[in-house]
């Protein structure tokens, strides 16, 4: 499950992982499928690529309560 998080929806995932995207869809977020498979080769792809380095504000939860 390797995505990129954009708010409390929607979520970037792979384009070719569509069971995972079937799945996302089911749980009631809002995928949106993009192509990152040349980054495969470098260990990961849209969390790992684009994983913070260093975080300004406060703490925020998506999850439920």
């Amino acid at each position: 499950m390797n995505m990129l998080v954009i708010d409390e929806r929607q979520v970037i995932a792979e384009r070719h992982h569509t069971g995972m995207l079937r799945a996302l869809e089911a749980w009631g977020f809002e995928p949106i499928p993009c192509d990152l498979l040349h980054y495969a080769p470098f260990g990961g792809s849209f969390h790992c690529a684009t994983l913070d380095i260093r975080r300004r504000g406060t703490l925020e939860s998506y999850g439920p309560d």
